[in-house]
């Protein structure tokens, strides 16, 4: 891989947003809707029969179990919470279930700021507001905004101050002044993944940051509150169908962007 081109990971919560030149991976399937666009050539998914599909841009619908054979895209992957509002516009045209190609003129608005994923030019502020945009392009309307709940970013706070560590919902519940299932309601509706969730994926930031920085994933996993070195591939793989050291090593050309 060319120094100038580099992939580009950023994480907003239940959202998920990647840009890699050649990416393959195992047989998996995963909780996230998956949309994948091509700004090269055309890529491969394999079915669980083993049909094999052709695509320049496709929307994977949630626990679709398939293949990717990418190794010659330049490739941009969302993944976003089939619950969430994200979701919503792409199914009302797309529907729930099953492999869905998208057509590819209807990405040429984004094209030219998606190839700016490749060369570092985005920053957390601009892919959040390119992630809409090819949203809006893929769906039938970009998705509402949600103006946060002042106790729920005081939530997020005192969770990101507790690390490796975690704070139960109960307690979290009680200083935000919600009932704890009121709590989790309101959490999920504007955070868009429910609060342990949330908490697991802070770990993964953490541990993300430590590989960065040269730690080995036995460091990282215990640093960052994960059980074990186990627990971390298996939370990362479970959403990516790779293991971490793709993305997360010290030598790998990935620049990764937890923006939660």
């Amino acid at each position: 891989m060319e120094e100038s081109q580099i992939g580009t990971l950023f994480y907003f919560g239940a959202r998920v947003f990647l840009a890699q030149k050649g990416l393959t991976t195992d047989p998996h399937s995963h909780y996230a809707v998956s949309i994948l666009i091509s700004l090269t050539s055309k890529f491969k998914v394999i079915e669980e029969s083993g049909n094999v599909l052709e695509f320049q841009a496709v929307v994977l619908a949630p626990n679709t179990y398939h293949t990717l054979s990418a190794e010659n895209s330049d490739l941009i992957v969302l993944q976003i919470d089939p619950y969430g509002i994200d979701y919503a516009s792409v199914a009302a045209r797309f529907g729930r279930k099953g492999i869905s190609e998208i057509p590819f003129e209807n990405l040429e608005p984004v094209l030219s700021r998606c190839k700016n994923l490749f060369h570092e030019k985005v920053n957390c502020h601009t892919a959040k507001e390119l992630f809409e945009d090819i949203l809006a392009c893929v769906g039938t309307e970009k998705p509402s905004r949600v103006s946060l709940d002042p106790r729920v970013l005081s939530a997020t706070l005192r969770m990101k101050s507790a690390l490796p560590g975690s704070i139960s919902v109960p307690e979290l519940a009680k200083e935000a002044g919600f009932s704890e299932t009121r709590f989790m309601h309101v959490f999920k509706l504007q955070m868009g993944l429910p609060v342990r969730q949330y908490q697991l994926w802070l770990r993964l930031h953490e541990a993300a940051k430590l590989l960065k920085e040269g730690g080995n994933l036995t460091e990282a996993s215990h640093a960052a509150g994960f059980a074990d070195q186990a627990h971390l591939s298996r939370t990362f793989k479970r959403m990516f169908g790779v293991q971490p050291s793709k993305f997360l090593g010290a030598n790998t050309n990935v620049a990764v962007h937890f923006c939660v």
